[in-house]
């Protein structure tokens, strides 16, 4: 028994040393307060990180590592998550400033300490420096941004080559005074289409660039498929013989939001479907609700989509057709998003295929 006594207090020693060690030793950023929230003790992580002298931080309140992006509402919520009986700490990410006035990003945990009563005696805090993760994401995000520039740059210059080149051609043969007023007709033509050809791709390139910033209003949803609809009928190269259908929901109260991106989405959605069914075939368009939601749909009886390429179908840059930018679906994918939608895509081959724009709306 004496054995046992003699061995409770080395224990308890131990337990005391390997906890200060591991305070001491740790490559995160760890101090601790008293009850009034001024600092008794900090490790060589929280120096390191900070550039003070122990002396210089010991006695004074943690407010003084605050930036400025530091809110009052985020203190706020801090204090309440410390002081609540049951959680008794907070957890989030903060910007703290250094001696030399260096603003880091902070990952950090306070928890309360409590005595055998439940009362509040002081706060144990421990930060990671998340500087390095941060830089990480940002030059990820960078290389993928350079990426998708480079890329749109190569498709653009691809794009533009043959209707630029055609433009020349058809310039200098006007110019040469050689030709007779039919073939300066046709050339004439051969002009206009390819201008209009390099303004739809500069178009496209342009919508898919520019950050849907959205003008919400109370839209009628089936009037503005509708007009869509009707502008994309009296199109005959387009339309050729395809057979069109349309069932509104006369249910449908206007939702909110911005009229002429959605419009642009329709529109975009309702020509791939044409052009996938290269004037032949039944266009259906229908519009409904759902719970949270008001959606359109756009069903051709093309050729389909694979399982392949499905997945791939909303991307940028992505098209299966010979002549085509790849962002029409992608810019409608933006715009959708944007407003906190969503595109849904039901394809088999050989059996077209069927988009659902989904669009929240609030019953009442």
């Amino acid at each position: 028994m004496a054995t046992m006594k003699a061995q409770k207090p080395d224990l308890e020693r131990i337990r005391e040393m390997s906890l200060y060690e591991a305070f001491r030793s740790s490559n995160d950023v760890m101090f601790y307060c008293d009850q009034d929230s001024n600092i008794i003790e900090v490790n060589p992580a929280f120096l390191r990180l900070y550039g003070y002298r122990r002396e210089e931080v010991i006695g004074r309140n943690p407010r003084f590592l605050r930036s400025d992006h530091s809110t009052a509402e985020l203190y706020k919520r801090m204090w309440e998550g410390m002081l609540d009986p049951v959680r008794g700490f907070w957890r989030g990410q903060i910007i703290n400033k250094a001696k030399d006035g260096r603003e880091i990003p902070m990952l950090l945990s306070i928890t309360s300490i409590r005595d055998v009563d439940g009362r509040v005696v002081g706060f144990m805090a421990i930060g990671m420096d998340m500087t390095e993760s941060l830089s990480l994401k940002t030059r990820v995000a960078q290389s993928e941004a350079l990426a998708n520039i480079g890329e749109m740059a190569a498709v653009v210059a691809h794009e533009i080559r043959n209707p630029l080149g055609s433009v020349v051609i058809a310039a200098n043969q006007l110019a040469s005074d050689t030709l007779s007023a039919g073939e300066k007709g046709m050339v004439m033509k051969l002009l206009r289409s390819e201008s209009k050809r390099l303004s739809d791709v500069l178009a496209g390139f342009l919508a898919y660039a520019r950050p849907p910033s959205l003008r919400l209003a109370r839209v009628d949803l089936n009037a503005l498929v509708t007009e869509v609809l009707a502008i994309a009928q009296s199109n005959r190269e387009l339309i050729r013989h395809t057979r069109v259908s349309v069932s509104l929901n006369p249910g449908l109260r206007p939702c909110p939001m911005d009229s002429e991106q959605i419009r642009q989405v329709v529109w975009n959605i309702v020509v791939n479907a044409l052009q996938a069914m290269d004037g032949y075939g039944k266009l259906t368009v229908t519009t409904g609700r759902e719970p949270g939601w008001v959606f359109f749909r756009v069903r051709d009886t093309g050729p389909g989509i694979s399982e392949a390429v499905l997945p791939e179908i909303l991307k940028p840059f992505f098209t299966t057709k010979r002549q085509g930018t790849g962002l029409g679906l992608a810019t409608a994918d933006r715009i959708v998003k944007a407003h906190g939608g969503v595109i849904g895509v039901e394809s088999r081959p050989a059996d077209g295929a069927a988009f659902t724009v989904r669009l929240p709306w609030a019953e009442g």
